[in-house]
């Protein structure tokens, strides 16, 4: 059954900033990593989370880096057992080389390349990691993986992402449907949708039809769920539901992340294929986050919280406006349409449903870090995402059908990622 459970879960994240001090929650994070301390792929994926929020980054920077620190320790760790292909050529496997230290290696050098002013910590976690293993810095496997996380950040330095936080207006602002920013914050990332894909040809190449016409019934049928379901002062939104808007405020990462380790864990998989779950777990939000943003910048469609408070501007006679309107939680700063986080929770969750199964035979429990005691479980990934999907209404954010659309959207990319990187090889020698 799905439903609420309670466990106590970690530090708030409003908005998709950091609520609290990250110091707080690193050290919820290390103290998780402490149980998987045997699996240096899991250790050093709760570092790298950690990392990433204590660098304060946004959903999809977080994936972008969560992309690079995932993809390195995948081709050090497969370079040297030479279970699945690598995403970048890593050349002979080094003889006697741990995939141990490999990993450790990869993680730490991409996590420090990121994120240098997190050098010092990162450091001292790299010598505990290999003195619990009884590792020398003598291993083959950590040059090795310093040499694999070093081409990788090469490769993906010259990616755009440095040059997508610009000044944005979009064209025709203020004309009725056009998005139009809500507050003083710039616009979040309009660059993005130029950002070099990892595995998709490009972004344009995925680019969903247009949002339903101002006029047409689906467009008033999504305007007047979302007016209802999303509004501060619904009378209609449960409580439960309510909780769950709140819960779904956490990025992506923080919620499919804790996901994925659960289902390593629970199927015992070992470190070639712990490695390769979780490359593929971001390697596919990070080309669903560029094929999204593309689309949010190409079709500039403007937010429930514009459009209610204008809703007699649109011509359309079933959408009657309240300039009073406002939704449940702040509105992100960028267009409606798609939903990022319906795209991005698609993808993490098809990813693991191609490899685990829809109904994976052990619970599927979710955690969040806005929602501290309100856990979710369900019994397949298609209720979390159908979940998410409900969550932004009930958020005031987006109307169903760019949820929907986004949702299918992460799934389509996420099954092309799947078909074309990182297969098994036939002959691991």
């Amino acid at each position: 059954m799905s439903g609420a459970i309670h466990i106590r879960c970690g530090i708030g994240w409003q908005g998709h900033r950091v609520a609290s001090t990250a110091a707080a929650l690193f050290g919820l994070l290390l103290t998780s990593a402490v149980a998987y301390a045997d699996n240096a792929v899991l250790e050093w994926n709760q570092i790298a989370l950690s990392a990433t929020v204590t660098a304060n980054q946004g959903p999809v920077p977080q994936i972008r880096s969560m992309a690079i620190v995932h993809v390195a320790v995948h081709d050090a760790v497969n370079g040297v057992t030479r279970q699945y292909g690598t995403y970048l050529a890593v050349g002979r496997k080094p003889a006697g080389a741990s995939p141990d230290a490999a990993a450790i290696a990869a993680a730490h050098n991409a996590l420090v390349g990121l994120f240098p002013a997190q050098a010092e910590a990162l450091n001292r976690a790299r010598a505990a990691s290999l003195a619990a293993r009884g590792l020398s810095e003598s291993d083959p496997g950590i040059a090795f993986g310093e040499a694999v996380a070093a081409a990788l950040l090469r490769v993906r330095s010259t990616d755009g992402a440095a040059q997508a936080q610009f000044p944005y207006t979009a064209p025709g602002a203020g004309t009725p449907g056009v998005w139009v920013a809500v507050g003083a914050a710039q616009p979040a990332t309009p660059g993005w949708g130029t950002v070099t894909p990892w595995v998709v040809r490009k972004a344009s190449d995925f680019r969903p039809d247009s949002p339903p016409g101002l006029r047409s019934r689906r467009y008033a049928r999504d305007y007047n769920e979302v007016k209802e379901m999303g509004s501060l002062t619904s009378g209609t939104r449960t409580v439960e539901q309510t909780e769950i808007a709140r819960f779904w405020l956490a990025s992506p990462s923080v919620i499919w992340n804790g996901v994925a380790r659960r289902m390593v864990d629970a199927h015992g998989l070992d470190q070639s294929s712990a490695a390769r779950v979780l490359a593929l777990l971001y390697l596919a939000p990070a080309d669903a986050s560029i094929v999204c943003w593309d689309a949010k910048y190409a079709f500039n469609f403007w937010r429930p919280i514009t459009a209610i408070q204008r809703g007699d501007t649109d011509g359309n006679d079933d959408t009657i406006g309240d300039p009073a309107w406002a939704p449940l939680f702040t509105t992100p700063q960028h267009p409606e349409y798609v939903s990022g986080h319906s795209t991005n929770s698609a993808a993490m969750a098809t990813i693991l449903k191609l490899i685990f199964g829809d109904e994976p035979g052990v619970p599927i429990v979710a955690v969040s870090t806005t929602n501290a005691g309100f856990a979710r479980q369900w019994e397949s990934f298609s209720e979390g995402v159908e979940e998410v999907i409900d969550a932004r209404i009930y958020s005031g954010f987006h109307y169903r059908t760019s949820d929907e659309v986004g949702a299918r959207l992460g799934s389509l990319i996420a099954r092309y990622v799947m078909r074309h990187e990182l297969r098994p090889h036939k002959d691991p020698n």
